[in-house]
């Protein structure tokens, strides 16, 4: 039987482990967010955060029961060569595996879903969706529009697109490795010289939002920043037909 000093420490890591659980999804849920993509992965997030911290306190709360009820006199002599007697119920130990087996086909199932919803822009464009060629360069990007319209971001200027409208964004790199990425959305894509990577957006929310390069791409790789540009669909229609003007 452990010692009141021994049951204290126990007790204050399963406190500090919780209030490092609380901490952490405050902490997540203070970013922000917008989009679809930033709601499927939100709720990602939750669920991993969630199941996890019902096996971090499960495994917690075994092993003290296991501490607090053992004696020492049920502690083996140590044999080479000889396997530890069996003790106590194996029910428990079936019962907990079978638990985290399910736990993690759940994780499994929500996963591969959301990838799914990530990567597979096929299911969600409409009519009014296009195309927009993203190429990275150290260190800047090049967008192409399927009209014409062709800038980069070194002078400040943003991707627009439209509110309400799924884009599909084609990412690729002319130099090293990049990873073209809207955290205000959760959406990140690799860019790869010679490959072209495809993602997509739907912004439900207009204003201006941060763009970054997730890859170390160089020396200056700090300074690959720039915006996007969510627009009422009148108004980008109309910088649309204008061809960028």
């Amino acid at each position: 039987m452990m010692d009141r000093r021994s049951f204290a420490l126990i007790v204050g890591s399963v406190a500090i482990l919780m209030l490092t659980f609380v901490s952490i999804f405050n902490w997540f849920h203070g970013l922000g967010g917008t989009g679809a993509h930033a709601e499927v992965y939100d709720e990602l997030f939750t669920l991993y955060w969630s199941l996890g911290t019902v096996i971090g306190l499960g495994v917690y709360i075994y092993f003290l029961w296991l501490l607090t009820t053992a004696s020492d006199n049920s502690v083996d002599d140590m044999e080479i060569g000889q396997a530890p007697l069996e003790r106590g119920d194996t029910k428990i130990a079936w019962s907990i595996t079978i638990v985290i087996t399910l736990f993690l086909l759940v994780l499994s199932d929500a996963t591969f879903d959301s990838i799914n919803f990530f990567e597979e822009h096929e299911e969600h464009t409409t009519d009014e969706s296009f195309i927009i060629e993203i190429t990275g360069y150290q260190y800047y990007w090049n967008y192409q529009y399927p009209n014409g319209i062709h800038y980069t971001s070194v002078a400040g200027e943003p991707l627009r697109i439209p509110v309400d409208v799924p884009v599909v964004l084609e990412v690729t790199s002319g130099d090293v490795f990049h990873s073209y990425s809207l955290p205000e959305h959760r959406i990140k894509i690799d860019a790869i010289p010679g490959r072209v990577n495809s993602g997509w957006i739907q912004a439900e929310e207009t204003g201006i939002y941060p763009v970054r390069c997730f890859e170390l791409c160089g020396d200056d790789h700090s300074i690959m920043i720039g915006e996007l540009e969510v627009m009422e669909k009148s108004d980008f229609d109309a910088w649309y037909a204008g061809g960028g003007a």
